[in-house]
């Protein structure tokens, strides 16, 4: 990745969401170091969770699809109690 060394006032769009992907990018292979080198996390453990996250958010687009943006909400509100 190459600093564009702008503040992000003065860059292009084209400059920003390139910024912005490289700084995702960095974010995703921190997060999956840190996932991979934590000793206390078994990767069954992560596995599990994954799909528990993919359910619910299964569930989120299926409410939304079927009952609306508002059911939807209300089912992230429920689940977050």
């Amino acid at each position: 990745m190459e600093d564009m060394g702008k503040p992000w006032s003065e860059m292009t769009p084209a400059e920003r969401m390139t910024d912005r992907i490289a700084k995702n990018r960095e974010i995703d292979q921190r997060v999956s170091q840190k996932i991979l080198s934590d000793p206390k996390r078994k990767p069954s453990e992560v596995t599990s969770r994954s799909k528990a996250v993919k359910n619910v958010l299964d569930k989120f687009q299926e409410i939304k699809k079927t009952q609306g943006v508002d059911a939807a909400a209300e089912f992230v509100r429920k689940k977050k109690a």
